[in-house]
């Protein structure tokens, strides 16, 4: 069962993110376009978008530069068709699944690189909410190198009520926050949905009364802060490793 898409067609940027669409999924892709002087792998992508029938224009480089302020589109950019939401219940029914949630990380550059994260390490799927949360898009595709694109993100309106479902379904929650114990102590090898909470406010007091375990990633430096899709990185890595060990 499929949800809600993001709102119509959109843009996404960078030569990454269009190569995995053009690779996996040309019939999402209704146009590329480029400007300036393509370099080698940009030039080969063209040719790629050419040979599936995809259209390709040239563009001025103030244009993409006016659409896509802030971002690095590295002189390229594609025309998308949305892609659908999935449906959080068939994401845990999903046998020994690893899922990934988020606690209001707004930030769309911080989702991107969870998404990406969580998709190149193995996890079956992500959540995040309809309010406070970023959403799917064209800067979290940027960032997630297209993974976004890949892997099943649903979207709830309501993250305890999500999370109290997944436990229903025989899954453990846990959080990363303060206070906690370091990953490799906790038994991740189950099903188990990770929730990754804001920088620099972490879990909600909700969020982590909901959870089973609370995972405290040691640190030894200065700074003593990792950001949200760092600590999202070393939570997924560790419970892959569980699982892989396991073998």
């Amino acid at each position: 069962m499929k949800k809600q898409s993001p709102a119509g067609e959109y843009w996404i940027p960078g030569v990454r993110a269009i190569e995995v669409l053009v690779h996996r999924q040309p019939e999402r892709v209704i146009g590329v376009w480029y400007a300036g002087t393509a370099s080698d792998r940009c030039d080969g992508l063209l040719d790629e978008a050419r040979a599936a029938g995809i259209q390709v224009y040239e563009a001025k480089m103030k244009s993409l530069n006016e659409r896509f302020t802030g971002v690095q589109h590295q002189g390229i950019c594609a025309r998308v068709k949305p892609i659908d939401y999935a449906d959080w219940q068939t994401l845990v029914d999903v046998d020994d699944g690893l899922l990934v949630a988020v606690d209001q990380v707004t930030d769309p550059r911080n989702f991107g690189a969870i998404l990406r994260s969580a998709e190149c390490l193995g996890a079956n799927g992500a959540l995040t909410t309809k309010n406070r949360a970023a959403r799917l898009g064209p800067i979290v595709a940027k960032t997630s190198a297209g993974a976004s694109e890949f892997l099943p993100v649903a979207m709830e309106s309501n993250l305890a009520r999500s999370l109290r479902q997944a436990q229903e379904a025989g899954y453990q929650v846990i959080g990363a926050d303060f206070d906690g114990v370091a990953p490799d102590k906790l038994d991740l090898r189950g099903p188990t949905v990770l929730v990754i909470g804001a920088e620099g406010q972490g879990l909600r007091r909700l969020t982590r009364e909901l959870c089973d375990g609370i995972a405290t990633i040691p640190q030894t430096g200065v700074v003593q802060s990792l950001n949200a899709a760092s600590a999202a990185s070393i939570l997924i890595y560790e419970a892959v490793r569980q699982r892989q060990k396991e073998l």
